[in-house]
């Protein structure tokens, strides 16, 4: 199997990485740290995979052309591609930072679109292949202080339902990956209790499993799954009453 991880240098997608090496007969793996791209050249070893390592900024649509035809080119075949570049930063509702607002797109949605446009006709022609995009449960709706975040999320969780038919169509699994709060540089930042927080290796090891069975909705922990599933059905007054219990707010 050839597996493709784009942000496979830190936090989830550095742990699938270490799993997938033991999976794979190639292990591609993308991300904007070099020194982090050499450190993985060296450690990630194994007699049976071949590792390859690119530079990548998903929010050039042109480097992610050239990286990703060179790639194709060099293995043929791709089985499984996951999208696991994220950026986060909390941000205040009264303080508009645009930038800040761009660069989150930008990296959580638009670059997962940059790189679709290169994988999916690769798939197609080859009529086989599996798509994983990490998202969040902050897509599910509104939190506060993330309201650059969220919405990124939710255009990721949006776009994998709108290709899911036409990718099964063409023998093309998509799965959508929901954590909750996971332990890594991002969320390193947060100031407030975070529940049900759990290590990246055991995120990685949930999604593995997920994967494994081409499941669609691999969302997890389970109990803070099926709180943000509850709360998303409610009437909106009881949900914008209850969510403001959920996340403290200096606002």
């Amino acid at each position: 199997m050839n597996t493709l991880i784009i942000g496979g240098t830190f936090g989830i997608g550095f742990e699938l990485g270490k799993i997938y090496l033991k999976n794979s007969k190639n292990l591609i793996i993308f991300g904007r740290n070099e020194d982090k791209l050499e450190q993985i050249s060296e450690d990630f070893l194994n007699e049976n995979c071949k590792v390859i390592t690119k530079k990548l900024d998903v929010t050039s649509a042109s480097e992610c052309r050239e990286v990703l035809t060179s790639v194709i080119d060099e293995v043929k075949n791709i089985d499984l591609v996951i999208y696991s570049s994220g950026f986060y930063k909390p941000n205040n509702t009264f303080d508009v930072d645009l930038d800040l607002y761009r660069k989150t797109i930008e990296v959580n949605f638009m670059g997962l679109i940059n790189v679709m446009s290169m994988i999916l006709p690769v798939m197609k022609n080859q009529q086989k292949g599996h798509i994983a995009m990490i998202s969040s449960l902050a897509g599910f709706f509104g939190l506060p202080n993330s309201s650059g975040y969220g919405p990124s999320k939710a255009a990721m969780m949006n776009y994998s339902e709108s290709i899911y038919n036409d990718c099964k169509k063409n023998n093309i699994y998509v799965s959508l990956i929901n954590p909750g709060f996971v332990k890594t540089r991002l969320t390193d930042q947060n100031k407030f209790e975070m529940p049900f927080l759990m290590s990246a290796e055991k995120a990685a090891q949930i999604i593995f499993k997920g994967l494994e069975k081409k499941k669609y909705d691999i969302t997890f922990p389970l109990m803070m799954s099926l709180i943000f599933k509850t709360l998303k059905i409610l009437p909106k007054p009881v949900f914008l009453f209850l969510i403001k219990f959920m996340v403290k707010t200096d606002n």
